[in-house]
């Protein structure tokens, strides 16, 4: 099971009966996910309202001032969806996406997404990316998943080598948009969500593809660690290794 491996090699510390526990919490925390879907796509707009408090709506507002748009930043949180809904309450959002290998699932999450937001635009497409954010306009963009090819290279996450795209970083080059990372928590109130908007980047984009690309993940490391439940442990995240690395997850079924 990838989440267990994934849960054993980022939290070292703990011993095997602790991260058992984390991942019957994770498992949990996915099922919870999986009713917050249909709640992100169909739920009663001012009951969610009234279900979240936010943190940090001012560095959206600041950053839009500057008139360059928005590029804001997620990690796969199993509250991925239930926080895009949530923000989007808020301020009109755009999101880039990948498309699913099944076409069913594919246009359901394509038809459920554009319930509330104002368009999906695949991820390949920086010419739509740009045309958004020319217009002051903000695109959501959950980047930590496994990568690669060209636009990708090696970083830490918990201290091993993951492969992680460097989009982001040309992105923000290429159209001057502010980077800003934001996390959903599911709090112990049943219902009842914190929406935490982080300040913009600092020094981002830089110079250094590699340098801005670690910023990201121990950005996402760091929110991470304050409810790893809550993280889509799932995914195999480390499935790209340097050459020379053993394979990950090698002794795991395909």
């Amino acid at each position: 099971m990838s989440a267990r491996t994934n849960i054993a090699n980022a939290f070292p510390e703990l011993d095997k009966s602790e991260q058992e526990i984390l991942v019957r919490k994770n498992f949990r925390s996915l099922g919870i996910g999986l009713i917050e879907m249909t709640h992100a796509w169909w739920g009663d707009e001012e009951e969610l309202r009234q279900s979240v408090a936010i943190e940090g709506m001012e560095h959206i507002d600041n950053a839009l001032d500057s008139g360059n748009g928005i590029i804001l930043l997620s990690a796969h949180f199993t509250t991925l969806e239930i926080g895009g809904k949530l923000f989007s309450l808020f301020k009109p959002l755009h999101a880039m996406y990948k498309p699913q290998n099944s076409e069913t699932f594919n246009q359901a999450m394509v038809n459920g997404r554009l319930t509330f937001l104002k368009s999906l635009i695949k991820r390949t497409d920086l010419r739509g990316m740009l045309k958004i954010l020319k217009n002051n306009q903000i695109i959501w963009y959950a980047m930590d998943q496994d990568s690669s090819g060209k636009n990708s290279l090696f970083v830490d996450f918990f201290n091993i080598k993951c492969s992680s795209t460097t989009a982001t970083s040309k992105l923000a080059k290429a159209s001057g948009a502010a980077v800003i990372p934001f996390s959903t928590y599911r709090l112990e109130t049943e219902g009842k969500y914190k929406l935490v908007i982080h300040p913009p980047l600092k020094n981002f984009p830089g110079d250094d593809l590699q340098a801005d690309t670690q910023q990201i993940m121990d950005h996402f490391e760091q929110q991470i660690r304050k409810a790893p439940e809550q993280y889509l442990w799932i995914h195999r995240r480390f499935k790209s290794q340097p050459e020379g690395y053993p394979q990950f997850y090698s002794d795991l079924p395909l």
